[in-house]
């Protein structure tokens, strides 16, 4: 039977009527989706914890270099690495905005431990792991990138010699480069390797191997920090687990002498300056080194040798808590030195690992080690200060912090410098 045609316009109404509310629903459901999306989303930023450290930097004509790792969760020039913590080097302006920022991405983790600028570019120093048993191991191959001006990778080498092999500092000489650093047996491994322990070698600019040479245990040996003098290298870190080394070498890689120091904490000496005929070495003591290593008790540490690595006097320097000295440099006849205290946070800690609290310090001492003033960050989150460069204004602390006060937010950990007057007095952060 053939409908009239006020039929059909009541067909009509009442198909419009349900692809409304068809419309509807969809527009619902989506709009849920949407949000749902955008939850997910947003708890998933707020839960996952940012990290952007500085392990050095340098100064040059028109800013700053800075080396560290991150995983670039907030970075405007690379794409976030959720599973690893990739190495990072970056060039600040003179406001201490970034003008370039390059991530080494292959294989798992890595990081940057030093820098510097030379003709062509800059070389940077780390560790990287490239396979899924360096992961287990917790181990790397030593590290070294070759960058343009423009913060591009121009090229790159990996050395490995006993397992465990990573790169601490690069100095720049005339016709190459030395990196130091250090070469031991993996996690489990036992035995001894005639090449292994603590590291250095000479490259040119071609990236060719001129000399190495290695010193100490196999299983501990690093050097961590070295300044050259005339003909000398003078050079520090650890000879065996809370043994101190310092050590001399010629800049043939011949060695003059290699000297341990009791008792020192597990990472040795830090760095070392020289003023006159005298050697400035920074670190942390261990002062009760009988007790339980959950007990033990670390100070901050200076100590004075001459140029024949014979110990002249030495101070230390306690603030409440365990701490220790990361870096020392010298101003005038005055030494500075940054470091941190820690103690452990009962809160956040388990049955199988202790989490440590960190605030960090700034301490100047004359050259006779009597201490003149200092200052200790004590915000609520997690402070660590890592380099420190004297500048008209005073000392440019760099390191990294989750504090608020600083201007993170107690959570992500981030890169960040701190200005200080020739009074430790902290002016302004970054």
């Amino acid at each position: 039977m053939k409908k009239n045609k006020k039929d059909l316009k009541k067909d009509q109404k009442r198909i419009v009527k349900w692809l409304k509310v068809v419309i509807i629903l969809c527009i619902a459901i989506i709009v849920v989706e949407l949000g749902y999306i955008l939850l997910s989303y947003y708890n998933r930023t707020q839960s996952i914890i940012y990290t952007d450290t500085l392990n050095s930097f340098k100064e040059t004509d028109d800013g700053y270099l800075v080396v560290g790792n991150s995983d670039f969760k907030k970075s405007k020039f690379n794409d976030y690495e959720k599973d690893d913590n990739k190495a990072k080097f970056a060039k600040y302006n003179n406001d201490f905005e970034i003008e370039f920022e390059s991530a080494y991405t292959k294989g798992y983790s890595s990081y940057f431990s030093d820098v510097i600028e030379y003709s062509d570019g800059y070389i940077a120093v780390g560790g990287a792991q490239y396979d899924e048993q360096q992961v287990s191991d917790n181990a790397t191959d030593g590290l070294i990138v070759l960058y343009d001006k423009e913060g591009n990778q121009k090229d790159s080498k990996r050395l490995q010699i006993a397992g465990d092999t990573t790169f601490n500092k690069v100095i720049l000489l005339d016709d190459g480069f030395l990196v130091i650093g250090q070469s031991i047996l993996q996690n489990m491994v036992i035995g001894t390797n005639p090449n292994a322990g603590a590291l250095i070698v000479k490259y040119d600019f071609d990236f060719n191997e001129v000399w190495r040479a290695n010193y100490g245990g196999s299983k501990s040996g690093n050097f961590n920090d070295a300044v050259i003098d005339g003909d000398y290298i003078y050079l520090v870190g650890k000879d065996a687990t809370r043994y101190g080394l310092i050590a001399k070498y010629t800049l043939d890689g011949e060695r003059v002498y290699a000297k341990s120091y009791e008792y020192t904490d597990t990472i040795g000496f830090s760095s070392i300056v020289k003023v006159g005929d005298e050697l400035f070495v920074a670190g942390s003591k261990t002062i009760n080194i009988d007790a339980k290593d959950a007990d033990k008790v670390t100070e901050g540490l200076i100590v004075k040798y001459d140029s024949d690595g014979n110990v002249l006097d030495e101070v230390t320097f306690k603030k409440n808590n365990n701490a220790r000295f990361n870096k020392i440099v010298y101003d005038g006849d005055n030494l500075v030195v940054v470091g941190h205290t820690y103690k452990i946070d009962e809160e956040k800690s388990t049955d199988t690992y202790n989490y440590l609290d960190y605030r960090g310090i700034i301490v100047k001492y004359n050259r006779n080690l009597g201490r003149i003033t200092d200052n200790k960050e004590n915000g609520e989150g997690v402070d660590y200060f890592s380099d420190v460069i004297v500048n008209d204004d005073g000392y440019l602390v760099g390191g990294a912090s989750s504090s608020r006060e600083l201007g993170s937010n107690n959570k992500d950990y981030r890169t960040y410098f701190l200005q200080y007057n020739k009074d430790l007095e902290r002016q302004w952060y970054k």
